[in-house]
C-alpha cells in the first residue's frame, strides 16, 4: 500500500469522532441509551455507555455465515459470534480468541488448541470443547455446500478430550491450519445446544443469534434496523458501549448526510475519496484510514451453460486486461493513494507473488494486435464486438464506478461494453442464475495465507466465473502442508502460471478503507493500539460523552 490517504487528506489522527448518543438512536429505531445509567467512575481510564448507531450499506438476510456467505452480515455478525483465533489485518498476526493457545506436531498432522475457562454463550450456557467439535464436525458433513468447508477440509477428525482441549486431526500436514480457522471469512464457532439436530440452513438462530462474542443480539426490522447490546460476560476487552443500532442505508450519499447531521457515528461502506477529503474538514468527523489485503477485481463468466462466445475466448480475456489502464483507476477514483495491481495475488503476500509471470500491463497496440490476429473485425460503427459487465453496490468504494472506466478503456481497442449496475440484494440471482453476462464486480482479501484465496476457485458460491483447474486447486493444498512461507511459496508461485495463462478474473487495484466517524467515538478497530479487535469489531470503542472510569 501507499503511504497512508492521511497524508492526503490532511486527517486529523487524534482517535476522535463526533454525533449519537441518546437522541441520536431514536432516530435509527426505537430509541437508545445516553451515558446517564452508566456506572460511576472506577478509574480503570476507559469511557462506558452511550449508543453508537452505524449506517450499514447493506442488509443481511441471516447472521452467520458458516454455511452461506453474504456481505452485508460480518459488520454485525463479528460482533456478536466469535472464532478459535482471528487475524488481525494491522499488525498482521493471528492473536487468541476462543482460544488461549494452540501448538502443531511436528508432523503437522495434529493441531491442540486450548480453550478460555468461564465463557458464557448469550443464553447462559457455558461455552465449552464440544461447541467446537459440533461446529467442525457439521462443516465437513456439509462439505462443499458449507461456504467455510474450504476452511477446514483439511480435518480428518475431531476430538473433546476436555472441555476446554480440542484436538485436529488432519488428513495431511497442515501448516496453515491456524491461519485457515482464524481467517476474516473462516468459520465462526457457533452453540451445539441451539444447532445440533436442526438444519444449521434453516435454524431459527440464523436469524436471531446467540453467539459469544462483545455484544447481544436484540432484534432486527426488516429494511430499517438491528439493534445489540452489551455482553456484561465478555471475556475480552471491552464492550464499552450499551448499545449498537445498525441502521439499513444502502445509498452513500444518504449516510454522509446522516453522519454529518449527526444521526449516525459511523458509516461502513467507503465513500469517494474526493467525498473523504471534503470530510475531513467538517467539524465534529474525523476521517481515519486503512490499508487492507483487499484487491478490486473482476471475474470472467466461463460458464458452460451461459454460452457466451466472446469472453469465453482467452484471447479475448487477454485483449482486456492489456488495454485496462489500472494506474489511472488509481490516479482517478482513489486519488493515487491506492496502489495498482501488478500481480496475480496482491503485494501484501509478497513472499508468494511470482515475478516471473507476467502479469498484463497497459498496453492498447498490443490489445488490439491480440483482437485482430483473433480475426475480430471491426464493423462499420467501430466496435469488433459487445460485452456485459455487471456491478453490484456494496459497502467498498468503487465497485460500481470502475466498470464506467473499464468500458472506457475497452471502447479504444473496438469493445463496446454494456454497464448494468445492480443492488447487492440480487447478486446470486444476476450472477448465479441469470447466465447473460461476460464480466462483473468483485473484491476480496488475498490473505493471511494464499491459500485463503482457493476458496474463490472451488465450487464454493464465490466462483462466479465457474472457472475450475484441479491443478491449481492440488497446488493451493500441497502449499498448505507446509510451517514456513518459504516452503509454501513455490507451490503458490506455480498457481499464477495457470492464472497467467486461463486468465479467469484481472485484479485492478490494492484496496485501502477511509473510515468516516463521528469524532465523539475512539478507539476503533483500526486505530493504532486497538489490535485484538479486527474481529469484533466495534467491542474497543467508547463515546466521550459516557462515564470515564
Amino acid at each position: 500500500m501507499k503511504k497512508t490517504l492521511a497524508l492526503l487528506l490532511a486527517l486529523m489522527m487524534t482517535l476522535s469522532l463526533a454525533a449519537c448518543g441518546g437522541n441520536t438512536a431514536e432516530n435509527a429505531g426505537n430509541g437508545g441509551n445516553d451515558a446517564q445509567g452508566a456506572t460511576p467512575p472506577s478509574g480503570d481510564g476507559h469511557y462506558y455507555g452511550g449508543t453508537l448507531v452505524v449506517a450499514t450499506a447493506l442488509e443481511p438476510t441471516f447472521y452467520q455465515t458458516n454455511y452461506q456467505w453474504d456481505g452485508g452480515v460480518v459488520y454485525i455478525s463479528h460482533n456478536i459470534l466469535s472464532k478459535l483465533c482471528a487475524w488481525d489485518e494491522d499488525t498482521k498476526t493471528i492473536y487468541p480468541d476462543l482460544a488461549e493457545s494452540w501448538e502443531s506436531s511436528d508432523d503437522l498432522m495434529t493441531w491442540t488448541f486450548h480453550l478460555r475457562q468461564g465463557v458464557k454463550w448469550h443464553d447462559g450456557e457455558p461455552f465449552t470443547s464440544a461447541d467446537v467439535k459440533w461446529t467442525i464436525e457439521n462443516i465437513l458433513e456439509y462439505g462443499d455446500q458449507a461456504y467455510t468447508y474450504n476452511y477446514v477440509k483439511m480435518v480428518e477428525s475431531v476430538e473433546a478430550p476436555d472441555d476446554y482441549t480440542v484436538v485436529f486431526h488432519m488428513s495431511a500436514p497442515c501448516g496453515t491450519f491456524v491461519e485457515s480457522v482464524g481467517d476474516y471469512q473462516g468459520p465462526d464457532i457457533l452453540p451445539a445446544h441451539i444447532y445440533e439436530g436442526t438444519d444449521p440452513y434453516t435454524n431459527p438462530a440464523n436469524q436471531n443469534p446467540i453467539g459469544t462474542g462483545p455484544f447481544k443480539f436484540v432484534e432486527a426490522e426488516l429494511g430499517n434496523y438491528c439493534r445489540l447490546e452489551a455482553n456484561p460476560d465478555y471475556y475480552g476487552d471491552g464492550p464499552y458501549l450499551d448499545e449498537i443500532i445498525y441502521s439499513f442505508i444502502p445509498d452513500v450519499t444518504t449516510a454522509t448526510t446522516s453522519l454529518e447531521a449527526g444521526e449516525v457515528g459511523w458509516m461502513t461502506a467507503t465513500p469517494s475519496f474526493a467525498e473523504a477529503d471534503r470530510l475531513a474538514g467538517v467539524d465534529g468527523i474525523t476521517v481515519d484510514t486503512q490499508a487492507t489485503n483487499i484487491v478490486q477485481w473482476t471475474q470472467f463468466n466461463l460458464s458452460e451453460d451461459a454460452d457466451r462466445p466472446y469472453i469465453s475466448d482467452v484471447r479475448v480475456r487477454e485483449a482486456i486486461c492489456w488495454a485496462i489502464d489500472n494506474q489511472s483507476i488509481a490516479d482517478i477514483l482513489y486519488l493515487g493513494y491506492v496502489d495498482p495491481c501488478d500481480n496475480w495475488y496482491t503485494s501484501t503476500v509478497e513472499w508468494a507473488v511470482n515475478r516471473d509471470v507476467e502479469y498484463p500491463g497497459y498496453d492498447v497496440d498490443k490489445a488490439n494486435q491480440i483482437l485482430d490476429d483473433a480475426g475480430y473485425e471491426r464493423g462499420s460503427d467501430g466496435y469488433r464486438f459487445e460485452l456485459t459487465y455487471r456491478s453490484f453496490t456494496t459497502s467498498i468504494f468503487g465497485t460500481t464506478d470502475i466498470p464506467t472506466l473499464v468500458a472506457q478503456y475497452l471502447d479504444a481497442v473496438g469493445i463496446k461494453l454494456n454497464v448494468e449496475r445492480y443492488e447487492w440484494a440480487v447478486r446470486a440471482e444476476y450472477l448465479d442464475e441469470n447466465l447473460d453476462w461476460d464480466m462483473c464486480s468483485a473484491g476480496g482479501a488475498r490473505g493471511p495465507d494464499p491459500s485463503s484465496y482457493a476458496n474463490v476457485w472451488n465450487y464454493s458460491t464465490s466462483n462466479k466465473s465457474r472457472y475450475y483447474n484441479e491443478e491449481v486447486m492440488n497446488l493451493f493444498d500441497e502449499g498448505t502442508k507446509y510451517a514456513t512461507q518459504e516452503e509454501r511459496a513455490p507451490y503458490y508461485k506455480e498457481i499464477q502460471e495457470y492464472f497467467a495463462t486461463d486468465i479467469p478474473c484481472y485484479n485492478y487495484v490494492e484496496y485501502a478503507y477511509v473510515r468516516p466517524h463521528s469524532s465523539e467515538y475512539i478507539n476503533f478497530f483500526w486505530n493504532e493500539g486497538c489490535g485484538n479487535a479486527a474481529d469484533h469489531m466495534l467491542n474497543t470503542v467508547e463515546w466521550t460523552g459516557g462515564e470515564y472510569r
